[in-house]
């Protein structure tokens, strides 16, 4: 009975050498593919001081992104504000479009009150800051966030 048992240990070596061989062969060929494809790359950082406008109708929001291999070679940039204010919250959002050349840039976003928001005033808020693409082909979208608290100033 021991020979037989050589004969399968040695036939299911066999088969997994053929797995690993063809996986071997085969995995190149799917890394090629996507080594072809333009990379979306995109990057976002929200800044801080921000500055105050309108008493408190709005904060200009300095924002720093990165952005290729977008489709139309432009892409959309959000920000977001919470700040506690008394006993109330203020919040509001703004967006910008930025081009996408690979090079860092920055730009002003606008980030007015939301009806029924308190209106914002000099101290710490939270921000969100989210920067958005696809491949010009469309056939990849992602996005970058990032949530940094910012100190408001006059």
């Amino acid at each position: 009975m021991q020979p037989r048992t050589k004969i399968r240990v040695v036939l299911a070596g066999v088969t997994v050498a053929g797995a690993a061989a063809a996986a071997a062969l085969l995995g190149p060929a799917g890394s090629a593919v996507g080594q072809s494809s333009t990379p979306l790359q995109l990057q976002i950082q929200v800044n801080s001081p921000a500055s105050l406008v309108a008493r408190g109708a709005g904060v200009e929001v300095s924002v720093t992104t990165q952005c290729s291999g977008t489709a139309p070679g432009q892409t959309n940039v959000q920000v977001f504000l919470n700040q506690r204010v008394g006993s109330g919250i203020a919040f509001g959002g703004g967006s910008t479009i930025v081009d996408c050349t690979g090079a860092s840039q920055t730009s002003t976003v606008l980030v007015q009150s939301s009806p029924g928001s308190k209106p914002f005033k000099k101290g710490v808020a939270v921000a969100q800051g989210i920067i958005n693409g696809c491949t010009p082909d469309l056939s990849f979208c992602t996005d970058q966030q990032v949530a940094p608290t910012i100190q408001i100033g006059s």
